[in-house]
């Protein structure tokens, strides 16, 4: 029975994450694992079935001005679609009201999205915490009911951490982001810098109705409770 509860409590903390943590390939069996992000050749990759190609050219300045309307797309419109991100996208919508935030076109916000590179060269996976290891036990950190739910708010911080509620965002600008971490960004030459941690920015892959999407090399650091 006990072997049995283990079973039941490891399949559902799989199912915490849903299919983003299956995009960058968990350790789970050959059977249950998802086809890759990257496709052997001549396969099409499963999020190329899924996402149509129709992404705006890419551009690498901030927006100085950005004018809601009510028939204009809103960041949660056009985050899926950014080529690249789609980890962190469906981070975004395992949370009701992080999902509400990207579709609220009235408040402006910065998504500072991680490329899925980044998200997949993390030493541990987004929902752990060493402090939770070290408390619980390897095998009991993310166990049963309160082992699920400290890594759905572990997860929900790392979300946070990645969105800033102010767009236009200007450089030399500091603001708190969701998640409670100072940010701010400078020019260094062509490229774009995130302090703390000398994170540059990609690309800023889309501009509006309320805000931006700018998509990063890197990961901010985000703090444990």
């Amino acid at each position: 029975m006990k072997d049995i509860g283990s079973l039941a409590s490891i399949f559902l903390l799989l199912n915490l994450a849903s299919s983003a943590a299956a995009l960058w390939g968990l350790s789970l069996p050959v059977s249950q694992q998802q086809q890759p992000l990257v496709p052997a050749q001549g396969q099409q990759s499963i999020m190329d079935k899924l996402i149509p190609d129709i992404l705006k050219p890419q551009t690498t300045e901030p927006s100085e001005d950005v004018v809601g309307g009510a028939d204009q797309p809103v960041v949660s419109d056009v985050l899926p679609k950014t080529k690249g991100i789609n980890i962190f996208a469906q981070m975004t919508r395992d949370f009701d009201s992080i999902s509400s935030r990207l579709n609220d076109a009235s408040r402006n916000i910065t998504v500072l999205a991680p490329r899925n590179s980044a998200v997949q060269d993390l030493p541990r996976k987004p929902w752990e915490d060493p402090e939770d290891y070290a408390k619980f036990g390897d095998l009991s950190a993310y166990e049963g009911t309160d082992g699920q739910e400290r890594a759905r708010r572990n997860l929900r911080r790392f979300v946070e951490a990645h969105i800033v509620p102010v767009s236009p965002w200007h450089a030399g600008e500091e603001v708190e982001s969701l998640g409670g971490e100072k940010l701010k960004w400078t020019k260094e030459g062509d490229k774009i810098i995130l302090q703390p941690g000398n994170i540059e920015v990609n690309s800023i892959a889309e501009k509006v109705a309320n805000g931006e999407v700018w998509v990063l090399n890197g990961v901010i650091n985000y703090r444990s409770d």
